[in-house]
């Protein structure tokens, strides 16, 4: 059954340009801690709290802040299940929905555990501290049940400055992302690329923050379904279907 939020963003939806590429991704349910940091760190970053932190950091200017959380052009706190990908000849949105809806709610909730900040390259992200299996295998299902909605080629953006290995490249060309199946590691990205210095730097800014959030670690409640309207066109969110209890 649809909440009243994803009954709003459905409805919203009808009045917004057709989408060229969708995704499927976990982003926090709003009014959670997870989600009211979210709002405060993508693009709202002058709240007292994070300006605070900054100026303590030497990190004093707002609109420093903001490129370091344009990780994505979806801005807000997610984690990828499934990559943008274009839809295949014959499948339609109100069919990808439909189907997400009902895969949601055969699926159970998954708990994270304690979350940690850390270091994943150049970014900083949150992830859990204990292996999820839960996590990974509701991940594999997704790869599962939608790569039959993705055309063949998956639209995908590789990065040519990304070292992959054969493993992966298998995986990119199979199914338009390298990180799938044994590759996945479920994360929340908080920053775009860093330098070392300047990451420890945010690190220590964010984490009085996110101390209390990562203690409890979160739940992974919901999948959201997200459209890009045209060539790097920021994802907008369609809607948000809650996994079942």
């Amino acid at each position: 059954m649809l909440n009243r939020a994803q009954f709003a963003n459905d409805q919203n939806d009808a009045h917004q340009a057709n989408f060229v590429r969708y995704a499927i991704y976990y982003t926090p349910q709003p009014g959670t801690p997870l989600a009211t940091f979210g709002r405060s760190w993508f693009g709202r970053a002058n709240d007292g709290a994070t300006l605070q932190a900054f100026s303590e950091a030497g990190l004093t200017s707002a609109a420093a802040v903001k490129p370091l959380s344009a990780r994505s052009r979806y801005s807000g706190l997610h984690s990828v299940f499934k990559a943008p990908f274009c839809l295949r000849d014959g499948m339609g949105i109100d069919a990808l929905k439909a189907r997400l809806i009902s895969f949601a709610n055969r699926r159970k909730q998954v708990e994270t555990g304690p979350l940690t900040l850390a270091r994943a390259g150049r970014f900083l992200v949150l992830r859990p501290v204990k292996p999820t299996p839960a996590l990974d295998w509701l991940a594999a299902q997704c790869v599962a049940t939608f790569d039959g909605f993705a055309e063949s080629s998956n639209c995908a953006e590789a990065n040519p400055g990304v070292h992959l290995n054969d493993h992966q490249r298998l995986l990119l060309k199979s199914f338009g992302d390298p990180h799938v199946l044994s590759e996945y590691r479920f994360y929340i990205t908080l920053t775009g690329p860093l330098d070392a210095a300047h990451l420890e730097r945010v690190a220590q800014a964010l984490w009085p923050m996110l101390e209390d959030i990562c203690a409890s670690g979160v739940t992974v409640d919901g999948l959201s379904l997200l459209g890009e309207s045209g060539d790097r066109a920021p994802l907008r969110l369609i809607g948000r279907y809650r996994l079942g209890a």
